[in-house]
């Protein structure tokens, strides 16, 4: 019998085309740890962009990022019963992925909803309010350390 990973990986996982993304490398992507959010929301709301909680198809989202990790997909599909449980996705106004594209694509390859923190302003300004939080970081591709950005 086969191990659902492996049955998994066998099967055609939907990426993006990098035309359908804002182009943005892996390395330039901000990320915030799940203890890190209520402290990220606070600094967006010191910054007047309120945010709201909800659920929405994991197909009405937009990826910024252009590159993904298969494993890291194939891993969240296995886990999609427990996805529910995972810090929400950080999305823009118009629908763009700020944080979570490897969990928002293992909900869109099974056709799911998936939790949200949506902002009220577009992408841009998003982007440069999320760079700004002192405990947003970076990671490569396939890295599993981080290259902190915290600021002194």
């Amino acid at each position: 019998m086969k191990k659902f990973r492996n049955f998994v990986t066998e099967l055609k996982v939907y990426e993006p085309k990098s035309t359908d993304t804002l182009g943005f490398t892996r390395d330039k992507m901000p990320q915030v740890r799940s203890k890190d959010y209520d402290g990220l929301i606070k600094h967006l709301k010191k910054n007047n962009v309120a945010v709201k909680k909800t659920k929405v198809p994991a197909k009405s989202l937009k990826p910024i990022q252009k590159e993904f990790n298969k494993d890291k997909i194939v891993g969240a599909i296995a886990k999609i019963k427990t996805l529910g449980q995972a810090k929400p996705l950080i999305v823009s106004k118009d629908n763009y992925i700020i944080d979570g594209h490897h969990r928002w694509l293992a909900a869109r390859n099974v056709g799911g909803n998936i939790d949200i923190m949506q902002a009220d302003v577009k992408v841009h300004e998003l982007l440069k309010h999320v760079y700004s939080y002192p405990k947003t970081f970076t990671k490569k591709i396939h890295e599993g350390n981080e290259n902190v950005l915290e600021k002194k």
